[in-house]
């Protein structure tokens, strides 16, 4: 609800802050049942974070006034972002104002429409690959094949001239980062994460390891002097058109760590649910394999194929809706904003969570339900525009987000094209929240599709 009153009023706090820690227990504890709280509580609710005040944002409408209306008040900050750029570095997903646009403007033409086929073939040889491991009746670990198949596409992608020696130490290396994005985070007490424990001896060592294999990488390409076609090779020879200046070598190594995040966690966890929630859906994934065989007769899937798999796409769609791989998120006020009729105090840390909004009662009818169907054009239709936002919105909404869409959906249709997973527990699906937002469960069983 937007107030109306002419003079912005402070936010309502939300009761049950304890001395000294605030409300961070229960976001710490029960982080989904506490952003649905907040969201219940008001369009804006302020809450504490050990003592710090911060301010949650849960509508629509205020989340179009928050990213793009009044986005120039709000920059990058909170501490989610805090430790992310720890791991991230000052790339496009960390970085602010004129350098955040300047950045963006170099890197856009690695994603320009065109190249989508050649990294949709890069995705589905990768998903060829994993496939072609797989045996039926199998038990497999979803989760680190998942992760490694999103490697390996990345592999092919951003900086395919790189040894399997460097993509192998990459894969190692990020699982104990980003999972320490989120500890950090929800744990607002610095000294903590400098104690001499063995989870921040093997995140530093992880990051450590993983500045110099990008550090290599980077080396390597300039001491070639060779466009391998590939997104770091488009980094290396953009140049600004207003400047006619490229990036640096920092600046490419932050947007590189950048896009190895971005480019393997996002993908790879909505696979995972993916698999998961079929699993619990048969009528679900009925659906899809009938669709995959009334449209690829046999053949297997191509990025052409997108536009004719319209029901495969609904279940994307309602994936991100249900476990948006970024669940939370922050901004930081630069000023004092009139944020839909509240204040917002200048140095504020503003939080919106893409879980909350997406399960909004007002907005999407019976919310915890994944039901594809309510993205057929006439039921998407009634869906204000800025309350599902699974790649954000305005100057930060994802720049990958074609590609990512492509991704998941050729992969996951490779996939299902050949196998059925099962679940081994028999349960529904259960989230965790992290930095990201995973399925508790990732084994499940493979089975071979009998046509």
């Amino acid at each position: 609800m937007t107030r109306t009153t002419s003079t912005p009023a402070p936010p309502r706090t939300l009761p049950g802050g304890l001395p000294l820690v605030g409300h961070a227990p229960w976001l710490a504890l029960r982080p989904l049942d506490f952003v649905e709280r907040l969201r219940d509580h008001g369009a804006v609710t302020r809450f504490l974070i050990g003592p710090r005040p911060a301010y949650m944002v849960s509508t629509g409408e205020l989340m179009k006034d928050l990213l793009i209306t009044h986005q120039s008040g709000f920059e990058k900050g909170g501490p989610l972002f805090e430790q992310a750029t720890k791991l991230l570095g000052n790339g496009l997903a960390a970085s602010n104002g004129e350098f955040h646009l300047r950045q963006r403007r170099l890197s856009q033409p690695a994603f320009h429409h065109t190249r989508m086929g050649l990294y949709a073939r890069a995705a589905l040889d990768a998903a060829d690959a994993v496939s072609a491991t797989w045996r039926d009746g199998q038990v497999v670990d979803l989760g680190p094949q998942l992760n490694d198949m999103t490697m390996d596409i990345l592999s092919r992608t951003l900086f395919s001239a790189v040894t399997p020696e460097a993509a192998a130490e990459i894969r190692r290396c990020l699982p104990a980062l980003v999972a320490g994005v989120g500890r950090r985070a929800f744990i607002p007490v610095e000294f903590v994460h400098r104690l001499p424990l063995p989870v921040n001896r093997r995140e530093a060592e992880a990051l450590r390891s993983l500045y110099d294999v990008v550090d290599a990488i980077i080396a390597d390409y300039r001491a070639g002097d060779l466009d391998q076609g590939d997104l770091l090779s488009m980094l290396m020879s953009a140049r600004d058109e207003r400047t006619g200046e490229g990036m640096t070598t920092e600046q490419i190594h932050d947007e590189v760590r950048s896009m190895m995040v971005a480019g393997t966690e996002t993908s790879a966890t909505v696979l995972l649910w993916a698999f998961q929630v079929l699993a619990a859906r048969p009528d679900v994934e009925r659906r899809v394999h009938a669709e995959l065989e009334e449209v690829l007769e046999g053949e297997p899937v191509a990025y052409a194929d997108l536009p004719r798999l319209p029901y495969l796409g609904q279940v994307v769609q309602e994936l991100l809706r249900m476990f948006p791989t970024g669940w939370i998120l922050t901004r930081r006020a630069t000023r004092e904003v009139d944020l839909g009729g509240w204040r917002i105090p200048a140095g504020a840390d503003v939080f919106f969570s893409p879980y909350a909004l997406h399960r909004d009662p007002a907005v999407f009818a019976d919310p915890h339900r994944f039901d594809p169907d309510r993205w057929l054009p006439e039921r998407a239709a009634s869906v204000p525009r800025h309350a599902y936002l699974p790649f954000g919105a305005g100057v930060r909404k994802c720049i990958g987000e074609s590609l990512a869409y492509a991704e998941i959906t050729l992969t996951l249709a490779s996939l299902m094209g050949r196998w059925r997973m099962r679940s081994l527990t028999g349960r529904p699906p259960r989230p965790v929240a992290g930095s990201t937002l995973r399925p508790r469960e990732s084994r499940m069983r493979v089975e071979e599709r009998r046509r």
